[in-house]
């Protein structure tokens, strides 16, 4: 199952598909059919209406799951750690629910009723995921040699939500000898992972076609390392990959769509935080040791340069300076600076760039263009991060920290890329909804 492009374990999928069916439906059922029962003359609408409400709560309530990491496998199969993380996601709905009475009258038989099915709620949170942990992992046979049978093994290994083990690595020459006595047949390997497809044998090839006939899961490598980690190798990836896929496609109708979407959200929010834009101005004014706003050389879409603003948080340096990797100017950081840049409150200008068009919401993070000088020399396939626009926030920015290196530079590229490949609002939305949590947690702030 896949969520916005991203693969989601088969376990948290179920597990998101089961808390809709209960949460979102029977629940609210649960609740509304003994009304109905009890009294034949209430309104089909206000009955409607009622259900819709019902239904909200339980919309809420997976939100609310889902930031309490609810959905995280890794999380779940610590048992106190999810009581506790269960207990905390009812309190702060109860909470919601309570505040919304104040505010919202109609929501007081609404509070009433969760109240009444809380218990029954949280023991079905509770038992579900119990059932979601598997008792056996799948043994997984990877076919390869050196470092990418290394890796593959350590990938393995850090993706317990994906509940596999590595029974055991083969070189490709010894793969049919490997899988003769039937273990291909579910004595031996539930799913083998194939390295270097295109330098597989024809005897390799026909032995791996019997086995997928047989019912055995093959994957490639490379879609086996996208899937589990959210990237995209760039020391595996060709022009040819990229060419003939049927993503990395930045059509004019998804281009129309995510610039109706960044000037609506952009628009309406930077309305709603007005007052906090204007506070922090004031202070950072106060601190009489520079400008309030902070501007700075970007490279935007296709490499066109653009001026990015932001509120200072850094002591300023001279016009002939040329500031590096965010990460190697922390001593610059003013204390102020650190609960701006903590909260990404420092950030919030950008939507006057958002709305000129020389940035999105969501996508890469724009470098300064000596930076991309350099990294195009080393890092293949750089400049293509620069075929959609810059964001506010994107998926590197919510999956990794700041890059001060070459190396961590490229590792943020392939996260980038995995958004350029599967653009689509669905994917800005699941962004948004993560950067919301980091920005709640403050995480990944230099």
């Amino acid at each position: 199952m896949k969520i916005c492009g991203k693969a989601l374990p088969p376990r948290a999928a179920l597990l998101l598909s089961l808390d809709f069916v209960v949460l979102v439906i029977v629940a609210p059922l649960l609740f509304i059919l003994p009304l109905v029962a009890g009294s034949s003359n209430k309104p089909i609408g206000s009955v409607l209406l009622g259900l819709l409400r019902l239904m909200l709560v339980g919309i809420v309530c997976q939100v609310i799951f889902y930031y309490h990491d609810l959905y995280n496998l890794q999380t779940i199969r610590i048992p106190r750690t999810t009581i506790v993380q269960v207990l905390r996601a009812f309190a702060l709905l109860f909470l919601l629910l309570a505040a919304g009475v104040f505010l919202l009258p109609w929501l007081t038989p609404v509070l009433s009723k969760v109240l009444l099915f809380a218990t029954f709620l949280a023991v079905v949170t509770l038992v579900s995921r119990r059932l979601a942990l598997p008792r056996n992992r799948q043994r997984v046979l990877v076919v390869g040699a050196g470092n990418e049978a290394a890796e593959l093994q350590a990938i393995v290994l850090s993706s317990p939500e994906w509940n596999m083990e590595v029974a055991e690595i083969t070189p490709p020459a010894m793969l049919t000898k490997v899988l003769q006595g039937g273990k291909w047949a579910g004595e031996g390997f539930e799913r083998i992972i194939v390295s270097n497809v295109k330098a597989q044998s024809d005897d390799n090839l026909e032995t791996l076609l019997s086995c997928k006939m047989a019912g055995m899961e093959i994957e490639d490598a490379q879609a086996f390392f996208e899937k589990a980690t959210g990237r995209v190798r760039v020391d595996h990836l060709s022009a040819e990959q990229c060419i003939f896929s049927d993503r990395y496609s930045n059509r004019i109708g998804k281009r129309f769509a995510k610039r109706i979407f960044d000037l609506l959200v952009a628009g309406m929010l930077l309305v709603v935080t007005s007052p906090v834009v204007l506070i922090v101005a004031f202070v950072v004014y106060l601190q009489q040791d520079g400008p309030v706003f902070y501007r700075q050389q970007r490279v935007g879409l296709f490499g066109k340069p653009f001026s990015i603003l932001k509120f200072r948080t850094m002591s300023p340096v001279t016009s002939a300076q040329k500031t590096g990797w965010a990460g190697n100017e922390t001593h610059r950081i003013t204390g102020l600076g650190k609960y701006l840049r903590k909260y990404r409150i420092d950030e919030l200008p950008q939507l006057v760039n958002v709305l000129r068009g020389e940035m999105s919401l969501i996508g890469p993070r724009p470098e300064q263009p000596h930076l991309c000088e350099v990294l195009e020399q080393h890092v293949p396939f750089y400049k293509h991060r620069h075929s959609v626009p810059p964001g506010l926030t994107g998926w590197a920015q919510v999956r990794y920290h700041y890059g001060s290196t070459i190396e961590e530079s490229k590792r943020k590229l392939e996260y980038d890329l995995f958004y350029v490949k599967h653009l689509s609002l669905w994917l800005d939305c699941a962004i948004a909804l993560e950067t919301v949590k980091v920005v709640l947690v403050g995480r990944g702030a230099v």
